[in-house]
């Protein structure tokens, strides 16, 4: 005979499981309203809640984390230049700043442009809302010059880390000064071939940059006055030009051709920079077929990323695509604005550096190329009493590069 349950006992076993159901349901619904409520306080404390007043009372442990991220990029940065040696080591009158030096460069510029371009990047990647301690909303990583030639690591106007760049001081500490409202860069193309004319350039009264052909025969001492006289130096680089009346005019030893690849490219480009290791970019001789090949321009520029190198695009044609394609790779790079002397005559050069003048009061900033030819070199001296000249700062090359790459964004 089958026993009979009673009412509460057939009830007691699915009122039971029903109770933990309701349980468990209650138990993760709080879970998830705490955890709702803890990622809402925590953006709210970006500005005024718990998480900033513990960044606030945890000051050094910030600074030392951000010392590390500077230090991280430095180090990158110094991997892209030859014999970079870099040492760091906490400022001895306790102020927070981490004191680096690095020693063994002969072109530092190169690698404070490889951080900048770092800066750049870590500076692009960072969240409007994001809450981090090594970097706050509103605070941004910044590169400046000091006039006393070390480069500061900042942010939110806040040092970081300084930069010393021993034996370099002096040429390092115009970069300190920002730009005039009128700013004219003279380049001086084919160096190397005679020594006279460097040192004719380096008696003058305002800077000029040499561009040294790297296999010219006096490529070496070029390099060398214009070290000694604090004048910038390019590697003034063979490229590809166009055919000419069914003849292929000869670029050089050492030329960049529009078939390469990437190794080859390479290849010439160590070989360039380690004959004249104080250039601090390039500039193209010839290249009127290379510079107009984007995938050639492409190729090339992606071998030049992180080693804190500037392009000049000389614009040997027109719709040169050279420095258009260094700014997408995110390299700094410009175009030059006057030939100085296609026609060899002194007064017509004397106009040619008056238009590049004129062209720098109306741009802000003008490129004026020219070649050491006698002609030249006699209106470079006659052309530094001219009126022409009224109201434009000829400026060192590397004063550019630096405002290039500080306004790279913007622009």
């Amino acid at each position: 005979m089958l026993e009979r349950r009673r009412p509460s006992e057939r009830g007691s076993g699915p009122l039971r499981r029903a109770s933990l159901r309701l349980l468990v349901c209650g138990l993760l619904w709080f879970s998830l309203s705490l955890g709702a409520g803890a990622w809402l306080l925590s953006r709210q404390g970006q500005q005024t809640g718990p998480l900033m007043l513990l960044r606030e009372q945890d000051g050094p442990h910030v600074q030392a984390l951000r010392q590390r991220a500077f230090t991280a990029l430095l180090e990158r940065a110094a991997a892209g230049v030859p014999h970079a040696r870099l040492t760091c080591e906490p400022a001895p009158d306790g102020e927070g700043v981490l004191h680096c030096a690095v020693e063994g460069l002969s072109a530092p510029l190169r690698l404070a442009l490889g951080m900048q371009e770092r800066v750049r990047v870590w500076r692009r990647s960072i969240r409007p809302d994001a809450a981090s301690p090594l970097l706050r909303p509103g605070e941004e990583p910044e590169l400046v010059w000091r006039d006393d030639g070390s480069l500061e690591a900042r942010i939110g106007g806040k040092a970081v880390q300084r930069i010393r760049f021993p034996g370099h001081e002096a040429r390092l500490g115009a970069l300190a000064r920002p730009l005039g409202a009128a700013s004219l860069v003279i380049v001086i193309d084919d160096m190397g071939q005679r020594t006279d004319a460097a040192g004719q350039l380096a008696a003058l009264p305002f800077p000029v940059t040499l561009a040294v052909w790297p296999h010219a025969r006096h490529a070496a001492e070029a390099e060398r006055l214009a070290h000694e006289h604090g004048l910038d130096v390019l590697v003034h680089l063979p490229m590809q030009p166009q055919p000419r009346r069914n003849k292929q005019p000869d670029p050089g030893p050492g030329a960049l051709k529009e078939d390469m690849g990437g190794d080859a490219m390479r290849a010439i480009l160590d070989a360039a920079f380690s004959r004249l290791p104080t250039a601090i970019g390039f500039n193209n001789h010839m290249g009127s077929r290379f510079t107009g090949s984007r995938t050639a321009c492409r190729l090339l520029c992606s071998q030049l990323r992180g080693q804190g190198l500037f392009v000049l695009d000389s614009m040997t044609r027109d719709h040169a695509l050279l420095a258009e394609e260094a700014r997408r790779q995110g390299l700094v790079s410009a175009r030059r604005d006057i030939f100085l002397d296609n026609e060899r005559k002194v007064p017509a050069i004397l106009a040619a550096l008056d238009d590049a003048a004129e062209q720098a009061r109306r741009q802000g900033v003008a490129i004026a190329i020219g070649h050491p030819y006698p002609e030249t070199l006699r209106a470079l001296r006659e052309w530094r009493m001219d009126a022409g000249r009224e109201g434009v700062a000829v400026v060192s090359l590397r004063r550019l590069i630096w405002h290039l790459a500080v306004h790279a964004e913007a622009e």
